[in-house]
């Protein structure tokens, strides 16, 4: 609401609680006022001479007027912010991004344009505390993907079980419901914020890159404060979840759940230091899966095969120079031989995947001083960010000449705010087939 309406209604609320007070009030006699005295709101009277207006005193009819106009304009208002406002009974935060992509390869020959995703976000607070912080909240995300199939993507509750308002103490939070998984780098980014337009072959073969429904405790420990620049760094940030292992919009398949952790460190050091965007991470994630021989789900085998995950990245983000490194190896249990599990003959499959990203920007999207300044009309600060990725992907370590490697040479335009142009070029060279494949992907993604 503007503050012009706003005053308006106040305004109006006055002048009629007012009225109502003097029309109802009609004293007989005048009561002496004592020289001192204080004279309480509402209680002065308007048939003095100190209180008559150039036209004499207001009578009955002149409030019926004033109550009637305001009772007007006060309908007319209501009107119109029940037509332009969304109401809940709660505080609302709505926000969303859209990918649409323009995508072309050599191997098969084809060419089109792609709506790749589109995701809805509503946030916002249960019961918000405001001594302490310890405030409830939800997050509710609905997406569409290629598939052009509409289904949750976030949907969890949120409680701070510490502090959240002092900066310079040590937070706490517990998630409950579907989320993403906290493991590494690329499968924790979110659709929006992903530097290429594809993942990395690791995140979606794996697993790591889908949502699951569980529990999940994290927070982080000695921050380091820089009040001048309202800048906190944690030393120590960590994560650990229980989920039911069986992906996005899932109930579990087996009675065995599974467990994420992850710990970061980052480089303990001020707003100004070289060295601040430094972070070491580790993660690991185990579990229990369907039994298969192929594609084929050996006869009562749920739950029956042992899954883990094991990975280690390490990141500079600090403008204009940044990269990110990614290591993961996987251990999945299935089946040689065999129709049950009786009869089963079964080993562990070892994968293998890593990334390297290095980038350079240059532009102003970045830094907060700029970002701030006040414009007359709708400005941002653009960015430009060229950068080179390798990916490469190893599904099998014991067998020789399967692995996939992807380098991609890409170009990111920030335009506006959550608003970007990225241009990709893939050289995939897939030693199995043995096919090399080049592909070019162009995606504007818009968010409000």
């Amino acid at each position: 609401m503007s503050r012009n309406k706003l005053a308006i209604l106040v305004l109006g609320a006055l002048l009629i609680g007012h009225a109502n007070l003097q029309a109802a009030e009609t004293p007989e006699t005048e009561q002496p006022k004592e020289q001192g005295s204080v004279v309480p709101f509402g209680s002065e009277d308007l048939t003095t001479a100190e209180n008559l207006d150039e036209g004499g005193a207001i009578s009955q009819a002149d409030l019926s007027g004033v109550r009637s106009e305001l009772a007007t304009l006060r309908d007319q208002l209501t009107q119109r912010l029940d037509k332009t406002i969304a109401n809940s009974k709660r505080s609302l935060s709505i926000s969303g991004s859209t990918q649409t992509r323009y995508a072309a390869s050599t191997s098969p020959g084809k060419s089109g344009f792609l709506f790749n995703s589109a995701i809805l976000s509503l946030k916002g607070f249960l019961k918000k505390d405001y001594e302490e912080g310890k405030s409830f909240s939800y997050t509710l995300g609905l997406g569409s993907n290629a598939s052009y199939n509409l289904q949750p993507t976030d949907a969890y509750l949120q409680y701070s079980i510490g502090q959240s308002l002092d900066i310079g103490q040590p937070y706490l939070y517990v998630n409950i419901g579907q989320q993403k998984k906290q493991f590494g780098l690329e499968a924790t980014t979110t659709e929006d914020k992903q530097p290429a337009i594809n993942t990395a072959q690791f995140a979606s073969k794996l697993g790591l890159s889908s949502r699951d429904i569980g529990i999940r405790l994290y927070g982080d420990l000695v921050p380091i404060v820089d009040l001048g620049y309202n800048y906190r760094i944690p030393l120590i940030e960590y994560s650990l979840g229980l989920y039911n292992g069986s992906g996005t919009n899932a109930p579990d398949t087996n009675r065995n759940k599974d467990i994420e952790g992850r710990i970061a460190i980052n480089a303990p050091v001020g707003y100004y230091s070289p060295w601040r965007g430094l972070t070491l991470g580790s993660s690991f994630y185990r579990g229990q899966q369907d039994l298969l021989k192929g594609t084929t789900l050996i006869t009562n085998g749920d739950g029956e095969a042992i899954k883990s995950r094991y990975g280690a990245d390490l990141s500079y983000v600090s403008a204009p120079l940044g990269f990110t490194a990614e290591y993961v190896l996987g251990r999945d249990e299935k089946a040689l031989t065999g129709t049950t599990l009786a009869n089963s003959t079964k080993k562990i499959t070892t994968s293998r995947g890593y990334t390297v990203t290095f980038f350079y920007e240059w532009g102003e999207q970045f830094y907060k001083n700029s970002r701030s300044q006040s414009r007359n009309d709708d400005w941002w600060p653009t960015t430009f960010q060229p950068f080179i990725r390798y990916d490469h992907w190893d599904p099998d370590t014991l067998l020789a000449n399967n692995e996939t490697a992807v380098t991609t040479v890409g170009f990111n335009f920030f335009f506006a705010e959550t608003t970007k142009f990225q241009l990709n070029y893939s050289i995939s060279d897939d030693k199995a087939t043995p096919l090399k494949q080049n592909s070019f992907a162009a995606q504007f993604q818009f968010g409000f």
